[in-house]
């Protein structure tokens, strides 16, 4: 649980420092409005009526439409139910708002505005150019601490010095991160449609950069107190307990489901079953279930792969609407079944054997007689780098071992 913003947060405000630079003319400033004083703000490229968030290169990104009709505009944002809706006000500017589809036909909306900048961020190189690699970061909620890993890389476009990278914790990571250092903090971003996240982080130097101290601000609804330091070796597990999700409860998976599209989904004797539990809001699923649609062809002879999906529309059909398309869009060869579309309360019907679900994405291994081998939670994607191709071999590890 992290911290509301409804209660008290820090008073900071997010304040752009920027000099000249005129020949950026497609370069525009997309703010959207955290709270009262805090602001998450990422640069975006419009040309050829497309729109590139954020527009920084050698970075993750999403390209979306952005066409003009009756002086407004509409488009989303990656394959997430979401929308910009946004009002022309003028050939350098537009105002609106990003609406999250969310939970019992409630939406989630924070006011947007992109407007045209001929500057941009003005940053502190000396502190860029010395920013470490790998971080141990620290990262606290009213109830809870726990530790991520933080890496990052140092780049130059235009000779601007920007940062780009991303923090693993052991419930996934917060990927695609953006940004720079102006005078001593740290701004860094991600908007994919999904997540709306800021980071505002005091930089700690005296010789070498020693630490960084600030929040991480999830759209209008929380935020969480981080303290990071440098720090090569530290590492976080991925793996869990089966008791974390089925308690003390020994069983022997035997159930039939219908997937998405009405197919009965039969577990095939004499071999080893992969359960993904994602939702298709979740962006460490998506990584996921990319991993696993690539890897389909050379499994599936090998192991038995089932999406399990926690949706939260509160409407069955609903839910399963989103379900289809994400599943085209992503090109997922292996059934998706539908095991809750009220998010994650217990218990599920189809599978009352699970007493919790501790992250998205939980990942279970069953061995061949179709008994719970070994879990995983959260999911390293590609913005993680050497993280993510360690996530790689460590499940091949596991597959491995559940083969033999």
């Amino acid at each position: 649980m992290i911290y509301s913003i409804k209660k008290s947060f820090p008073h900071i405000v997010l304040i752009c420092f920027i000099f000249q630079l005129n020949a950026q003319d497609n370069i525009y400033r997309l703010q959207l409005k955290l709270n009262d004083t805090v602001s998450l703000q990422t640069l975006v490229n419009i040309q050829n009526q497309q729109i590139h968030i954020p527009f920084y290169p050698n970075v993750q990104k999403n390209i979306s439409e952005f066409k003009i009709k009756n002086d407004s505009v509409r488009f989303t944002i990656s394959i997430y139910e979401n929308v910009c809706l946004l009002k022309k006000e003028n050939n350098h500017s537009y105002t609106g708002k990003w609406i999250k589809y969310s939970t019992q036909n409630k939406t989630y909306q924070l006011p947007c505005n992109i407007d045209k900048i001929k500057a941009f961020p003005k940053v502190n190189d000396n502190l860029i150019n010395r920013f470490p690699e790998k971080w141990k970061i620290k990262i606290q909620t009213e109830n809870n601490t726990y530790y991520a890993i933080g890496t990052f890389k140092r780049y130059n476009y235009l000779g601007i010095q920007y940062l780009s990278g991303s923090i693993a914790t052991p419930y996934g990571d917060l990927g695609g991160l953006t940004g720079f250092i102006s005078k001593d903090t740290l701004y860094l971003s991600v908007f994919n449609g999904s997540f709306a996240t800021q980071i505002i982080s005091k930089v700690y130097y005296t010789n070498s950069i020693d630490s960084i101290a600030g929040y991480i601000y999830y759209g209008n609804w929380g935020f969480e107190k981080i303290t990071a330091y440098p720090d090569n070796q530290f590492q976080i597990k991925n793996e869990i307990s089966i008791s974390d999700i089925f308690g003390n409860n020994h069983f022997t998976l035997q159930h039939q489901w219908k997937d998405i599209d009405g197919n009965n989904v039969l577990l095939e004797s004499n071999k080893p079953i992969i359960l993904l539990l994602m939702g298709s809001w979740c962006p460490n699923c998506t990584d996921e279930n990319k991993l696993f649609s690539e890897w389909y062809s050379a499994l599936k002879e090998k192991v038995q792969i089932i999406a399990l999906a926690v949706e939260r529309t509160y409407d069955k059909d609903k839910s399963i609407q989103i379900l289809k398309k994400y599943k085209s869009k992503l090109q997922i060869p292996y059934p998706i079944i539908l095991l809750s579309e009220k998010g994650n309360n217990l218990p599920f019907d189809i599978f009352p054997e699970i007493q919790k679900i501790p992250a998205f994405p939980t990942t279970i291994f069953f061995d061949k007689q179709h008994r719970p081998y070994i879990a995983t939670i959260g999911f390293n994607g590609p913005a993680t780098n050497e993280l993510y191709y360690q996530n790689q071999e460590h499940i091949k590890n596991i597959i491995q071992k559940i083969t033999e």
